[in-house]
């Protein structure tokens, strides 16, 4: 058995040795929810937002068609102004907000107040009234914002100083570098970086945001602020403790090295460099802890001086800043002959964890001033690239299939729009356009366990425990798509000059997505009994007319005020088809009653059967058809199932591949490709360049291609 230290039901420090003896898995785990119900955590944030000349420039229309180019006037600044007011929308009076700016200067626009209705109201008025001005001044910016903490500290909240910007600072940046001037001063607050676009310096924001224990997001478009900006603020409403740092001491003749990369310390030290070798002490700064997310770091062990077999323990002392005043301190100890109970899928897990941070940390290795530099070299994509199709290669040796160890492989190397960190090294012209930025960005995710976006599969896998950090997410991402829209602040024009009005949605920069069954409508299980179909995952066993079935994927798609029919209990889109009197007809025929529905709508895929009655489920008490039924071609007066995409079990199937996945394994649609030429449905929109083919999205994802 491995060690544990526990602090009443508050948290605690597994140690499991690994059973190769190389070195031993450390787990800090807190408690999964608060003891009494909370809206979140008190939270003091003090926004530092970039005002400089290119805040103004158009924020691209995220489209879904890659010919399209569209304008509705709204700018970066717009956008981020947006996002600041989902934050102040979802803040109460136990929470405090400041405001600074930089551009040339950097100016205190707000000073920490509580965000009572009244206050609220003034700091909306202020972030409107927020433009656009010169230069990039980001160290005045940075200052300023720990600055409002002086003398006005809370205990028991959550502090964070969160900076935007979208270009490198070019004005009064510090002679000996940002990181050892910050080293100079005491924090207040964690810092956390986002940069926007693709004029960056990220290796910068990295090491400010290791150096403040926060974290660092990579915005590269529009249609990525919302989802950054929630997820950021989620992470901090679900904060267990802050300032948290884990020491490890090994006895015997054991000694210990980080397996995770390098990163900024607030001393001047390079300990994390494994040239300097292993350490029989090791500090590891951990910053804040999340409601319901452990923290599992990997260590490794040095060789023995004189050949003898390791004998000794490791001690695992965790220091923090619990915000309910509770004890703030434990220990564990294990030797390392010890057996752990841990399971080969969640050891490997973490073990590939390690070794992708290891690998994406080893692309940017800290400079002189603890700065995180692209390595030098002409061949460093290819050289780099080579390096990771062998970390794949031994990664997929290990043939795990649980849904932990796939989101890694489906991160690395699954097909578009997954395998992002692969298709980063595919090209010298990706890496330095957007690849640099975007793998700084997820190996953060990945070293802290955070979920940064609704994007990545590795990161979905965290947070997904904690009910707190969930609902604040839920209410962050509503209060953001259905805030009042922002007004443009960049003039339109059409092809004769004349000044044009657009009609603005901001869900197009806030990108989630669904499809066919009303969430809670019941479907029949295998066992017979029966559950709303929004919890039904992978995996889960239906009822279908040839017995019970597995299913392999769930689609989802979010609708607002969508027109559907109801039969019964059942509601469902108009064409999706139904057995009714004997025939499969559309729901569009014969539905008497229809509404108009908000909420999230699904579809099924079920595991592969030659027989299409093998691909229906019991839903509202009426028999429906699931994707991929087998039944191609028209559909008939008596068979509306035909389709030559939907009912296609191979191609459905690869195109669920091109959708992201959403935090419980679910495949997010945003809709259709219908070829308007033909008028037939071929394909879920994906997010890559779709062919010669005229693109249009269709309302809902399941529209037949006999539409009416």
């Amino acid at each position: 058995m491995g060690g544990a230290g526990t602090v009443g039901d508050q948290f605690q420090i597994e140690l499991h040795p690994l059973p190769e003896k190389d070195g031993i898995l450390v787990s800090v785990i807190p408690p999964k929810q608060p003891k009494s119900k909370i809206n979140h955590v008190p939270c003091d944030i003090v926004l530092v937002i970039d005002v400089s000349g290119s805040m103004g420039c158009d924020a691209p229309v995220p489209t879904t068609s890659p010919y399209e180019r569209e304008r509705n006037g709204l700018s970066v600044l717009d956008l981020v102004k947006h996002a600041a007011r989902t934050i102040i929308e979802t803040l109460d009076e136990n929470d405090r907000l400041g405001l600074v700016t930089f551009s040339t200067e950097a100016r205190v626009v707000q000073n920490l107040l509580p965000m009572t209705k009244k206050n609220k109201k003034e700091a909306w008025a202020l972030v409107g009234k927020l433009q656009v001005e010169s230069m990039t001044n980001l160290w005045h910016g940075i200052l300023n914002g720990i600055k409002l903490f002086d003398d006005d500290e809370r205990k028991n909240t959550a502090a964070a100083v969160m900076i935007l910007t979208d270009g490198m600072p070019n004005h009064m940046c510090p002679v000996q570098g940002y990181i050892p001037k910050l080293r100079q001063h005491t924090l207040p607050a964690s810092l956390h970086t986002f940069g926007f676009g693709y004029s960056l310096k990220s290796g910068l924001l990295k090491s400010i945001a290791e150096m403040g224990q926060g974290n660092y997001a990579f915005i590269p478009d529009a249609g990525m602020i919302g989802t950054v900006f929630v997820h950021a603020i989620a992470n901090l409403q679900s904060t267990f403790a802050t300032w948290t740092s884990l020491t490890l001491t090994a006895t015997g003749n054991v000694t210990l090295a980080e397996t995770m990369g390098h990163y900024a310390k607030s001393k001047d030290t390079k300990t994390t460099d494994e040239s300097q070798g292993y350490q029989k002490q090791l500090t590891i700064p951990l910053g804040n802890l999340q409601y319901g997310q452990a923290r599992d770091i990997i260590l490794k062990y040095g060789p023995s001086e004189d050949d003898t077999c390791l004998q000794g323990s490791v001690l695992a002392t965790l220091d923090c800043r619990t915000l309910d005043s509770s004890t703030n301190d434990t220990f564990a100890e294990a030797n390392i002959e010890a057996a752990t109970t841990l399971s080969k899928e969640i050891i490997q897990y973490h073990r590939t964890r390690a070794d992708i941070c290891a690998f994406l940390s080893s692309i940017f290795p800290l400079n002189s001033v603890s700065e995180h530099d692209v390595i030098s070299g002409s061949d460093l994509v290819s050289v780099k690239h080579a390096e990771l199709e062998v970390l794949i290669h031994v990664i997929e040796t290990n043939k795990l299939t649980d849904e932990l160890n796939s989101s890694l492989i489906e991160d690395l190397s699954g097909p578009n729009p997954s395998g992002q960190i692969k298709l980063a090294l595919s090209s010298q012209e990706y890496f330095n356009r957007w690849g640099q930025h975007y793998l700084l960005s997820v190996l953060n995710a990945h070293q802290k366990q955070i979920c940064n976006t609704f994007k990545d599969a590795g990161p979905l896998m965290y947070g997904r425990d904690s009910p707190l950090f969930i609902k604040c997410r839920d209410r962050l991402d509503f209060a953001f798509d259905n805030l009042p829209v922002p007004r443009p602040s960049n003039i339109v024009r059409d092809r004769d000059g004349h000044r044009t009005v657009t009609q603005v949605d901001v869900r197009q920069y806030n990108k989630s997505d669904g499809v066919c069954f009303a969430g809670e409508c019941l479907i029949e299980l295998a066992d017979g009994s029966e559950t709303a179909i929004q919890n039904v995952r992978r995996l889960t066993k239906v009822w279908t007319p040839l017995g019970p079935r597995i299913v392999l994927a769930v689609v989802a798609t979010k609708v607002e005020a969508y027109e559907m029919c109801r039969m019964g209990e059942l509601v469902i889109t108009d064409w999706h088809p139904l057995f009714i009197h004997g025939q499969w007809r559309f729901p569009h025929d014969i539905a008497v009653e229809r509404e108009l529905y908000t909420g999230t709508i699904f579809s099924l895929f079920l595991q592969h059967d030659e027989v299409p009655e093998a691909h229906a489920v019991r839903v509202g008490g009426y028999l429906v058809v699931t994707l991929g039924h087998g039944i191609v071609g028209a559909p008939s007066k008596d068979d509306a199932r035909a389709h030559p995409f939907l009912g296609d079990h191979k191609k459905v199937g690869h195109d669920l591949e091109t959708l992201a996945k959403d935090q419980e394994g679910r495949h997010i649609s945003v809709g259709m490709l219908k070829d308007t030429k033909t008028g037939l449905v071929y394909g879920f929109v994906p997010t890559k360049k779709v062919g010669a083919v005229e693109v249009q999205v269709l309302p809902c994802p399941t529209v037949s291609n006999i539409e009416k």
